[in-house]
């Protein structure tokens, strides 16, 4: 039984029946356009003849109705051709949510009707001349104008331009109700724009009287709170929710009344973005601090080069207190309020000197002589250590161990303590003791006096000082007191 071959691959007839689909699909474009533009033909070939007829036999009235009835025919053709054209994406536009879109597309619209008038209303010109020139008045000399002849009889010439006077009829007649439509649209916009003004101002209105409310709210009846922290709270919430409330009340009736504002919402955000990127930064900032609890109210933390107690934790920005004299150890206020943008703590590190508990452990030197009996100063200095700050252990041990539980730190020895060194000019005792942070001048003075109060007690006991001895001959080192 004989095979049969399968035909081998040829480009030139791939290539053929690549190009057949693609010229049906022209073709079934083309055909109405072909069948429109016969159509006209057809009918100015009819006016052409009628106009024929009626240069033979002026005085026939049938020619002129047969004429009359063939421009009636004509315009109903080029009416329908624009129903299909523009009225119909026109009717589409009495449907278009978005108005200033709507306009944009009537106006469009118009704009090219005024084109096709005037394109027709040339080609009428130039038949008027040639009638002229031609027809009416024709040249001396044979063949002087048959250069700018358009048509070859003046039957075809008539026939032609009612072609083009019928379209320009109907074109005018669907321009004047789309001039009407475009009209319309633009007066609806202006109200709308008006309207549009019209809330803007009523809602800054708004916005104004309710930020007078906040600020007398807050600075004649809040501000009466006798806690601070209560005070501060109270001011922080109602502030927060008195904006929060305006401000989505605000949006939502403009999202009711004006939905495509959200477009225009999110460009002027993009905007705002790229423009204030350090507004954004601060904010993220302020999200960092909330979010990550780097510090709160009332805590004192070194922020870059700056040190300080909390006051306040805004949006934007971050006030404390300054604390610290430029050489002294001790960290003291000034009374001078720092106001640092939240941004920093994306760049610069903090110290948080309250994580931990509220207290620090502060150190206290006490020196006697060779001669005094150390033992009993030393009883003495933890027993004044202990009556003074006890209350602080107690408290300093709670919170430690309350706000490092959620960590990995080692226990350590907490407590009043009292090391003893050797000194050059005696004794040497470091006392270490928990204060409040803040408190260290009073605290220290206090306990100075109850340890000068109590040695002044004990005559075996006293307090050394830098002195000079000059010794002569055989010297007997002092035996230290038991």
């Amino acid at each position: 039984m004989a095979q049969r071959e399968t035909p081998a691959y040829n480009p030139r007839t791939m290539r053929r029946f690549a190009i057949f689909p693609t010229a049906l699909f022209l073709i079934a474009i083309a055909l109405p356009c072909a069948a429109q533009q016969n159509a006209y033909a057809q009918q100015e070939s009819r006016l052409t003849y009628l106009y024929t007829l009626q240069e033979r036999n002026p005085k026939d009235t049938s020619v002129q109705e047969s004429i009359d009835k063939e421009r009636k025919d004509l315009r109903d053709t080029v009416q329908e051709e624009l129903l299909q054209t523009i009225a119909a994406p026109v009717s589409d536009e009495l449907s278009e949510s978005d108005p200033v879109r709507a306009l944009d597309r009537q106006q469009v619209v118009v704009n090219s009707l005024h084109d096709r008038i005037a394109e027709h209303s040339a080609d009428l010109d130039l038949l008027n001349t040639e009638e002229e020139q031609v027809y009416l008045n024709p040249p001396t000399e044979t063949g002087a104008t048959e250069s700018i002849r358009l048509t070859k009889s003046h039957a075809e010439l008539l026939a032609k331009r009612a072609v083009l006077e019928e379209r320009v009829a109907a074109l005018e007649a669907v321009l004047s109700a789309n001039e009407q439509r475009l009209e319309k649209l633009q007066t609806e916009q202006r109200r709308e724009q008006f309207t549009f003004l019209r809330s803007m101002g009523f809602y800054a209105i708004l916005l104004f009287l309710v930020w007078l409310f906040e600020h007398v709210v807050r600075t004649a009846v809040l501000t009466r709170i006798g806690r601070r922290e209560y005070r501060y709270a109270a001011i922080k919430i109602f502030t927060a929710a008195v904006y929060t409330i305006t401000v989505l009340w605000i949006l939502s009736a403009l999202l009711a009344r004006h939905p495509s504002i959200i477009t225009s919402f999110a460009i002027i955000g993009a905007g705002i973005a790229i423009a204030l990127q350090d507004v954004v930064k601060d904010i993220l900032g302020w999200m960092m601090i909330r979010q990550h609890r780097l510090f709160t109210q009332g805590q004192r933390v070194t922020i870059g080069n700056d040190t300080g107690e909390i006051i306040d934790i805004g949006v934007l920005r971050t006030r404390m207190l300054e604390v610290g004299i430029e050489g002294s150890p001790v960290l003291e206020r000034t009374g001078k309020i720092l106001s640092l943008p939240n941004s920093v703590v994306l760049t610069q590190h903090v110290i948080n000197h309250s994580a931990t508990s509220d207290f620090v452990r502060a150190e206290m030197h006490v020196t006697v002589t060779y001669e005094s009996n150390w033992e009993k100063a030393e009883k003495i200095l933890l027993t004044t250590l202990e009556e003074q700050t006890g209350a602080f252990e107690e408290k300093d041990k709670r919170q430690y161990a309350s706000r490092t539980k959620m960590y990995f730190v080692p226990k350590q020895s907490r407590g009043p303590a009292v090391h003893v060194d050797i000194a050059a000019d005696g004794i040497d005792f470091t006392l270490r003791f928990s204060i409040p942070i803040g408190e260290r001048r009073p605290i220290a003075t206090q306990i100075a006096k109850e340890i000068l109060r109590r040695f002044a007690e004990h005559g075996d006991i006293e307090l050394a000082y830098k002195t000079s001895r000059i010794l002569s001959g055989a010297y007997e080192l002092p035996k230290f007191a038991s």
